[in-house]
C-alpha cells in the first residue's frame, strides 16, 4: 500500500509517516511540502491509495490544490488535515471531493480509525459535526437547503431499497459498488439515489448523509 504525505511540516509528516508504519509494516510512504512537490508526487505515483493532505501549504490557496488534485486523478482518496474545524470549510471540502476531514488536534487512535475508513472506501466525517448538525440545524454559510423536522413531524421515510442505497453511500460507494452489491442496473441505482437526495432536500451525498443522520438514519 501507498500513502502520500503532504505538509510543509517535516514533524508532521514524520510522526504520520511512522504512525502509519506502525499501522501497516508494508506500506510505503512518499512526502511533499508545497503544493508543487504535491502534484509532482501525485503524478509520480499514480498507484497511491490515499493521500493526507494540509490545505495550508507555500503554493496554495484556499483549496486550489484539493481542486487541481481532484481535477488530476478523481479516484484517488484524499483525507485533508487541518488546524482548524470551521464547519463551513469541512462541507467545502467533502463536496469538493474529499474522501473525509481530520483536524490536527485529532487523537492519534482517532486519527487510525479516519484513516482505516477511507481506505475502506467510507467518507469521514468528524462526529462533532454530525453532533452540531443535529443540535444546531443546518451548517453555518450561504443557505442550506436541509431543515429540521417539525416537533411531532413523522421523519422522511425511504423504502427499504431506498435504505440500503443510503447505507452504501454512507459507506463512500460508487454507483458501480452499489450496483454490484445489490445486484441492480446503473440506471435504477441513480433513480435511488435522486429520490434519497429529493426526500432530504439535499443536492450531494454529504448533505443526504448529514440530513439522514438528523432524521434518526443510523448511518454513523
Amino acid at each position: 500500500m501507498k500513502i502520500l504525505l503532504i505538509d510543509d511540516h517535516e514533524l508532521i509528516t514524520d510522526a504520520l509517516g511512522a504512525l502509519l508504519i506502525d499501522v501497516d509494516p508494508d506500506v510505503e510512504v512518499q512526502t511533499a511540502h508545497d503544493a508543487d512537490g504535491a502534484l509532482l508526487l501525485l503524478e509520480a505515483n499514480p498507484d497511491a491509495e490515499l493521500m493526507l493532505l494540509d490545505l495550508g501549504l507555500p503554493g496554495a490557496v484556499g483549496t486550489s490544490l484539493l481542486e487541481a488534485l481532484v481535477e488530476k486523478d478523481p479516484d484517488l482518496k484524499i483525507l485533508v488535515l487541518s488546524g482548524t474545524q470551521d464547519q463551513r470549510s469541512v462541507m467545502q471540502v467533502l463536496q469538493m471531493g474529499a474522501a473525509g476531514f481530520v483536524p490536527k488536534s485529532m487523537a492519534t487512535d482517532t486519527l487510525v480509525a479516519a484513516i482505516k475508513f477511507v481506505l475502506s472506501g467510507g467518507v469521514y466525517i468528524p462526529s462533532d459535526l454530525l453532533d452540531d448538525a443535529n443540535r444546531l440545524g443546518p451548517l453555518s454559510g450561504p443557505p442550506q437547503r436541509i431543515h429540521d423536522v417539525p416537533a411531532g413531524a413523522t421523519r422522511v421515510s425511504l423504502t427499504e431499497r431506498q435504505e440500503q442505497v443510503l447505507q452504501l453511500l454512507a459507506r463512500g460507494a460508487p454507483i458501480k459498488v452499489i450496483c454490484r452489491e445489490l445486484t441492480l442496473s446503473e440506471g435504477t441505482v441513480k433513480t435511488h439515489v435522486t429520490a434519497i437526495y429529493r426526500a432530504f432536500n439535499a443536492s450531494n451525498r454529504t448533505e443526504a448523509l448529514l440530513a439522514a443522520r438528523r432524521n434518526g438514519y443510523d448511518i454513523s
